[in-house]
């Protein structure tokens, strides 16, 4: 075995037939960064017996924890977005198929919970029972980005994948339509970030051989920051009267590659607008929270439309 680099390994992401138990990976997706590990919170104890040493090491609560950031494709978001806090209604015929996400208030994954395989170096990891607790999508230079929070249950060591990597092209700056409120279109932001938490915990009970039993899910917070000119008052305004927006977020190649945000009922958080130096520009920094609609009955909504055919 030699060292390796980080270019040669794969991600790859399959559907449990059976929640915590490992099934091989069925998409694969680019990622660029990952940070998931096995953690055993392992309990040293110190009894009194005439040292003052640790004595014994015993098997603590063990899970799997992590962040994977990844260039946002509509068909592998569709597929990771079945480890989430979410409904789904599918529509559709093959190759064009639309998915709704909509949240659940669950205590559990109420589609799939995953298995993620890493290879690392030609060693495989398999990690069981995973579910996608947060996601955070954003814009870098003009190029669509995501990153979910990954808990899990287990790891294991796996047989190699076949990997088949998807050639999409990643969607860039001129694939955005924001929409604030929504039907009017904006032109004055350069980036954005909507994510949604919906603060995942992996459970542990006696007698499940140390590692985590399954996964829950707690609070949901939803939330979305913009940068925009500052041209007008008006939305300053609307931040001090605590007005409500729903807004839109439409990031499309064309009617069968796209992804389309609606954030129902967004109150803005905070909106900063300083003269920072003599040569900057002036912009508003703002910051919204997602709250409950009564009438939709949800706090936002995800449609995606791609060439995959999922059935969870």
């Amino acid at each position: 075995m030699v060292v390796g680099i980080g270019g040669a390994g794969s991600f790859g992401i399959g559907l449990e037939a059976v929640a915590g138990t490992y099934v091989a990976p069925t998409e694969f997706l680019p990622i660029r960064s990952e940070s998931l590990n096995f953690i055993d919170e392992v309990q040293y104890t110190r009894p009194i017996m005439g040292v003052v040493d640790p004595v014994h090491a015993v098997p603590g609560p063990q899970k799997v924890e992590g962040d994977v950031e990844f260039e946002v494709l509509a068909a592998e978001l569709a597929f990771l977005m079945h480890g989430m806090r979410v409904t789904v209604v599918k529509s559709g015929a093959g190759p064009d198929f639309k998915y709704v996400f909509t949240p659940s208030a669950a205590a559990e994954a109420p589609l799939k919970t995953l298995s993620l395989t890493i290879v690392r170096n030609n060693i495989v990891f398999g990690y069981a029972g995973c579910v996608v607790g947060g996601l955070e999508l954003t814009v870098d230079n003009g190029v669509f980005v995501g990153t979910c929070n990954i808990v899990g249950e287990s790891e294991g060591t796996e047989s190699a994948p076949t990997e088949v990597f998807p050639t999409n092209v990643p969607y860039g700056a001129d694939d955005y339509t924001i929409e604030i409120p929504t039907t009017t279109a904006v032109t004055d932001i350069d980036t954005f970030t909507w994510g949604v938490d919906d603060s995942a915990e992996a459970v542990f009970r006696l007698g499940n051989a140390s590692q985590a039993a399954f996964v829950k899910f707690g609070e949901r917070t939803v939330t979305l920051s913009v940068e925009r000119d500052f041209e007008s008052k008006a939305d300053y305004d609307a931040f001090k009267a605590l007005t409500a927006q729903e807004i839109r977020i439409l990031v499309s190649k064309s009617a069968t590659d796209q992804v389309e945000i609606f954030t129902r009922e967004a109150i803005k958080s905070s909106y900063e607008v300083n003269l920072s130096s003599q040569g900057d520009l002036l912009r508003g920094a703002i910051e919204y929270m997602g709250k409950y609609d009564l009438a939709s009955t949800e706090s936002y909504l995800i449609t995606i439309d791609a060439a995959i055919d999922i059935t969870p």
